[in-house]
């Protein structure tokens, strides 16, 4: 999520810094309620509207933020951090059809600033292909089936999770967070090498994930196929290079200048 204000000096500056360092401390209560009073004294703070949202985002309270970022994006339309944060709500809610106009006015009028062109050349090119892209796999599209999913794997309820996990992938197509799932589930059923396959094809689709990774390469270890997980890491390494934060634990040396 992004909060920082680059553009324009905005009234309660002082005040939402320290509500955005409240919740990047997870004192979101604090952060709540310095909010609450910049939007009472000021309800055209777009700054606050857009802090309301990751502070909602941070609580897995996605329709809330994606109403918070909307009515940020409508007091400043030129507000980038807002837009990209509308952006990726919309994505995790497949509501991009409703924003759709929001980021063509926003270009038209803004075409010089990038971030706003490279959402709007998104939007128009992919269609609904766009909830299929590696931005979509890494925000995460709100799936019911998929959070029930979740809470059934979280409660160890291996087997209702995985009928559900399955539902997810049969009726909407391959998902990252699925194939997790699974995989996380053939692990505890000491089915390595299906765990190993399963993480696998989670990457794929979404080869950012650094938790998928680590538990690629617990698998791995599991069944004898770390050279395969550090090939595959490496790979990807070489696209991604925040990966790189990983190099220790599939004992990868840093490169030397």
């Amino acid at each position: 999520m992004h909060s920082k204000d680059t553009v324009h000096q905005d009234r309660f500056k002082e005040e939402n810094i320290k509500a955005e360092e409240a919740i990047a401390n997870g004192n979101l209560s604090e952060a709540a309620a310095i909010l609450v009073t910049i939007v009472e004294k000021n309800p055209e703070n777009w700054r606050a509207f857009n802090n309301m949202g990751i502070l909602s985002w941070s609580q897995n309270a996605w329709n809330d933020a994606y109403t918070m970022f909307r009515k940020s994006v409508s007091l400043r339309p030129d507000y980038t951090d807002a837009l990209v944060n509308l952006f990726d709500a919309a994505l995790k809610l497949r509501k991009i059809h409703e924003v759709s106009g929001i980021f063509e006015d926003s270009y038209t009028k803004n075409p010089e600033i990038e971030e706003i062109a490279i959402l709007h050349e998104c939007i128009r090119d992919q269609g609904d292909e766009i909830y299929h892209s590696r931005r979509a796999f890494a925000v995460g599209i709100y799936n019911p089936v998929l959070e029930e999913a979740k809470k059934e794997l979280d409660s160890g309820n291996l087997y209702k999770a995985m009928d559900l996990f399955l539902q997810v992938n049969d009726k909407e197509g391959p998902n990252p967070e699925a194939f997790c799932g699974l995989g996380i589930i053939s692990y505890y059923q000491e089915r390595f090498d299906d765990a190993f396959v399963l993480f696998s094809e989670s990457l794929k689709l979404n080869p950012t994930d650094k938790e998928t990774f680590l538990n690629l390469l617990d698998a791995a270890k599991a069944c004898n196929r770390l050279v395969d997980a550090q090939n595959f890491f490496t790979a990807f390494r070489n696209e991604f290079e925040e990966l790189a934060v990983l190099n220790e634990h599939f004992f990868i040396p840093e490169k030397k200048d």
